[in-house]
This record gives structure tokens, sequence and C-alpha cells, in this order.
């Protein structure tokens, strides 16, 4: 399964409507310069945990994942991501991770 590609929605000093996208169920992956954040949103009646997937290892061993929790109801941003968020395949791609995506939505948003 894919997960959903979010594409960065630029900041604007006329303002930014940003657009909400239901995540699949694998997670979702974004582009990364280090100026974006992303923006969850949990209207499920439980909480949520995202798992902030680091493409890095030190010493040939993998880092473990931050995680965080989304109370139900409430929502969070999360960034901006330093390189240790890339995947290893040089695309400078962060992917996250959500426990449950029913009645939850994200957006990908980039200064």
């Amino acid at each position: 399964m894919a997960r959903t590609a979010l594409t960065p929605q630029r900041f604007a000093t006329t303002g930014l409507l940003a657009t909400y996208v239901t995540p699949d169920a694998v997670g979702v992956s974004f582009r990364s310069s280090g100026k974006q954040v992303l923006h969850v949103k949990n209207a499920s009646g439980v909480s949520i945990t995202v798992t902030l997937k680091i493409g890095a290892t030190v010493e040939g061993q993998a880092v473990t994942a931050p995680t965080a929790t989304v109370a139900a109801g409430a929502e969070k941003f999360f960034g901006p991501f330093s390189d240790s968020y890339d995947q290893p395949d040089g695309t400078d791609t962060v992917f996250v991770d959500l426990s449950a995506v029913t009645s939850v939505t994200v957006a990908c948003l980039t200064l």
C-alpha cells in the first residue's frame, strides 16, 4: 500500500486556506526542506498515536521514532523536520504513521 503523498501548502501574507485530506491507513509522506509542518486533526472519539519515522541510523543502528498522542477531538502541529527524518532514498521525503485514520485529516504546511 502506498502512503498518502501530501503536497506542502505555502503560507502567504494574504492568508492560506489549507486543504485537508484523510490519510491512507499506511500513513503519509511529504517532501521536506526543513520548513514543513504537519497539521493533524483528530475528530474521532478516541486518541491516536502519531509516529514520526526517522530515516537516519547511528553507527548502523536504527533510531527509535518519536511518537505523540493527539487526543480525541484535538489537533496538533508537528515539525519542522530536520534531515534526520528524511528517508534513506535520497528524496528528502518524510514518513509519518498514524495509529488510526477514521475521522482524521491532515495537511502539510510550509513557510
